[in-house]
C-alpha cells in the first residue's frame, strides 16, 4: 500500500514536472495564455504530488511509532523487562552487601582499636601502681636522691603511658635491691 501511494506520489510530481517543461515550450513559442495555464497546472498538481508523499510520510512515522508501541508492551518485552528489573536489583543487594559488609568491618576495626587503647591505658595504670607500690617498699632501702629520681622517672613514663620504659624502671629497681 505503502510502495503504490509513493509511487503515485512521484508519478504526479512526474506529471507536474512534465507541465513545467510544457509551460516553458509554450513560453519558447509565445503563447502566453497556454503557458500561464499549464504553470498554474503544474504549481497545483506539484502543491497536490508533496502534500501526498506528505500524508505517505506521516501515514509511515504513524504506523512506525504504533508497531513500536505494540512490541513495547508486548507480553515477550515486557517479561524481559520484569526480568532486567531483577537482575538490576539482585546486583544492587549485592552491592549494598558489600557496602555494608565493609562498614561493619571497619566500625569492628574501630572499636577494637578503642578497646585495645582503652586496655593498653589501663594495663599501664596498673602497671604504674604496681611499681609505685614496689617503689614504696624500697623507699627505705634506696638513697633519698635515687628515690626521687626513680619516682619523677615514674610519673613521666606514667604520663607517657609507655610500659616498656616503666618495665625497664622496674628493673633498675630490682637490680637496685
Amino acid at each position: 500500500m505503502f510502495r503504490r501511494l509513493f509511487y503515485g506520489g512521484l508519478l504526479i510530481g512526474s506529471l507536474a514536472m512534465l507541465l513545467f517543461v510544457l509551460g516553458f515550450v509554450c513560453l519558447q513559442f509565445g503563447l502566453a495564455l497556454l503557458m500561464g495555464l499549464f504553470y498554474l497546472l503544474a504549481s497545483k498538481v506539484m502543491l497536490l504530488a508533496l502534500a501526498l508523499l506528505a500524508l505517505l510520510g506521516l501515514l509511515t512515522l504513524f504506523t512506525a511509532v504504533c508497531r513500536e508501541l505494540r512490541g513495547y508492551f508486548s507480553r515477550e518485552s515486557s517479561a524481559l523487562r520484569q526480568l532486567l528489573c531483577l537482575q538490576i536489583r539482585r546486583q544492587d543487594l549485592e552491592r549494598l552487601k558489600v557496602a555494608e559488609c565493609r562498614q561493619l568491618s571497619y566500625l569492628t576495626r574501630f572499636k577494637r582499636q578503642r578497646l585495645l587503647a582503652a586496655d593498653n591505658r589501663k594495663q599501664a595504670r596498673e602497671l604504674s601502681v604496681a611499681i609505685d607500690h614496689e617503689l614504696q617498699a624500697a623507699k627505705s632501702q634506696l638513697p633519698t636522691s635515687r628515690y626521687k629520681d626513680l619516682r619523677k622517672a615514674l610519673r613521666s613514663y606514667r604520663k607517657q603511658a609507655d610500659s616498656a620504659a616503666m618495665l625497664a624502671l622496674r628493673r633498675q629497681l630490682h637490680v637496685a635491691d
